[in-house]
């Protein structure tokens, strides 16, 4: 693996980009695989797959995990997708489930080394933080739930240049994008510099998110304001636009910032339109 950046190079990026990219110790063959197995999770009845429901976190909202469908004519952000939220938690919360249903098993399974290099590398930024922020470390790993749900996330189509995720701050306090299928994501520190950014073959994109404050003093890095755009009018009408894994990162005993600060750059017509 490609060696890790410094504090000051970390520094550096998000002060210029308002992300980071790091190496990532999975190999992409073995996200895909993982993604293919949500995919055909997805195809599971509705009971199956809402069955796994629980919370690593419950005074924060990015604790949940389990299945989730997002409509947008019922939901503040106006997007439909359909995502997963992973946590190890669920083996032992649900082994006997599992163990019943095979293709939900065979997800699990495979989502969980994603989420390790996702423990990996996120011990390793924060262990460089600690220069930064003395105690950081501890306040995600020192815990035997560690607040890290990874997201596996399918997108409906759109039409192209359209809103797949209006722009907004995430609510935990960091977030790595591990890989997606096709480009759109944007990231800023503001709606005025909203960039559109690409995945580095091996590598995942690091930035600070919402709830950062929380566990940190942030003053002079940015928190990432970002979005998801319809680029590729050959997606319109297939079964799907666009997929990614996220992973969601929190300190544990932090609460969860209020929506309105999370959107807080919207403009009156995001507000009232898709």
């Amino acid at each position: 693996m490609t060696s890790f950046p410094t504090f000051e190079e970390l520094r550096r990026q998000i002060q210029k980009n308002h992300y980071a990219s790091v190496p990532f110790p999975l190999a992409t063959s073995h996200i895909q695989e993982a993604v293919t197995s949500f995919f055909e999770f997805l195809k599971e009845p509705k009971s199956i797959k809402e069955h796994m429901q629980m919370s690593i976190a419950p005074e924060h909202r990015r604790g949940d995990v389990g299945y989730t469908k997002r409509q947008a004519c019922d939901h503040l952000y106006n997007d439909n997708k359909e995502f997963f939220h992973f946590h190890p938690a669920l083996f032992d919360t649900y082994a006997s489930f599992l163990n019943d249903h095979p293709v939900v098993l065979d997800f699990m399974k495979k989502a969980l080394p994603v989420w390790r290099g996702t423990f990996e590398v996120m011990s390793q930024i924060l262990k460089r933080f600690e220069a930064h922020s003395q105690g950081i470390h501890q306040k995600v790993f020192g815990s035997p739930t560690p607040h890290i749900v990874l997201r596996f996330l399918k997108y409906d189509w759109s039409k192209a240049g359209r809103y797949l995720a209006k722009p907004h701050f995430d609510a935990g306090s960091f977030t790595l994008g591990i890989s997606e299928s096709s480009p759109g994501l944007r990231i800023g520190k503001d709606p005025d510099t909203l960039r559109l950014v690409t995945y580095q073959e091996g590598h995942a994109l690091f930035m600070l998110s919402g709830n950062v404050e929380k566990v940190m003093d942030s003053h002079e890095l940015s928190s990432g304001w970002h979005d998801v755009i319809q680029l590729d009018h050959t997606c319109i009408d297939q079964p799907f636009s666009r997929w990614a894994v996220v992973a969601f990162i929190d300190g544990h005993g932090v609460d969860t910032l209020p929506s309105c600060e999370l959107r807080r750059f919207w403009t009156e017509e995001q507000r009232n339109t898709s």
